[in-house]
């Protein structure tokens, strides 16, 4: 018997939730995304829950349409903003599910993905959570798409490495996977939650697993000011988790300094598949990196506070 599968049905029941700010350009097409999904058993997605904080627009009254044709569907009403993490640890109350799963409000599942993403748990008992593949919004072009593109290509090559090898990884928050109490709550005010989660696998002698058919749709920053603005959160993010955690996150900058050689493996393969991400990361990711640092470093520096919930960026 599976683990957490109810001994009367033999069904492994799975909580999805999101979590939401003023969505009301995307909730529609995530909800859709999901319950759409073909899942088998021992699986049963049997609530979809959307914890809302602090809307100004539509997004409730969206969720509350679809609840009145879909009663799976579950809204979660906060007053305030007060960030992911928070939101979060609603979900991990509320959710009734053997496996919790989140998904970003702004992301889409391709089809089958919720399957890709459940099948580890039923042949690996002893699996706590696993990780989707994001995969840019095609509608993102320019300069800013490529950059996001070899971005996030570099991103799945990394978890996929290492969790082929079984080793300590980082998690793709889009898109993640997680045994009911595995975690019950998070640090109200923590920035990266799939940083934090992968770090505490590896304290547990667990990881993350890294399912690369579990494709999720994001929709990436669309000017070079809003990359910039979102790689400086995250890489503060990971400062944090470092402080919280004492262990950096388990990415490709960790990788340099501790596993070059997986690196050059990383880099090599992303090289062959597309020779000219090789002087897309050379002449501008690279670049543009070291800036999102260097602000990352100064807002450490200046003993600027965590922010966890946080302006959108374009």
């Amino acid at each position: 018997m599976t683990p957490s599968m109810s001994p009367k049905t033999g069904v492994v029941s799975v909580s999805v939730g999101l979590c939401a700010y003023n969505e009301e350009r995307g909730i529609s097409a995530a909800l859709e995304s999901v319950l759409s999904q073909n899942v088998s058993a021992p699986f049963s997605v049997d609530e979809v829950i959307v914890v809302a904080s602090g809307c100004t627009d539509r997004t409730e009254s969206i969720v509350n349409e679809w609840s009145a044709r879909e009663p799976r569907v579950l809204l979660v009403h906060e007053d305030e903003r007060v960030g992911k993490a928070r939101a979060l640890n609603v979900l991990f109350r509320r959710a009734k599910g053997h496996i919790v799963v989140s998904l970003n409000a702004d992301a889409v599942l391709m089809p089958e993905s919720l399957q890709h993403l459940l099948e580890p748990f039923e042949s690996n008992p002893r699996l706590q959570i696993a990780c989707g593949s994001p995969q840019p919004s095609s509608v993102v072009d320019g300069l800013s798409g490529m950059l996001t593109g070899l971005q996030w290509r570099l991103h799945n090559r990394t978890l996929a490495l290492l969790s082929s090898r079984g080793m300590p990884n980082h998690c793709c928050d889009e898109f993640v996977a997680l045994r009911r109490g595995f975690i019950d709550e998070l640090p109200p005010d923590l920035i990266n939650d799939g940083a934090y989660l992968g770090v505490v696998a590896a304290s547990r002698d667990s990881f993350v697993s890294f399912c690369d058919s579990a494709h999720v749709v994001v929709d990436p920053p669309r000017t070079l000011r809003g990359f910039l603005m979102q790689r400086r959160r995250i890489l503060r993010g990971h400062r944090q988790v470092r402080e919280l955690c004492e262990q950096s996150p388990y990415t490709l900058e960790w990788l340099m300094w501790t596993r070059p050689d997986l690196v050059a493996r990383i880099i090599g393969g992303e090289s062959r598949s597309r020779p000219s991400s090789a002087l897309t990361l050379l002449l501008l990711l690279l670049p543009l990196e070291s800036v999102a640092l260097l602000g990352a470093s100064l807002d450490a520096l200046r003993g600027r506070n965590y922010e966890p919930a946080w302006t959108p960026v374009n």
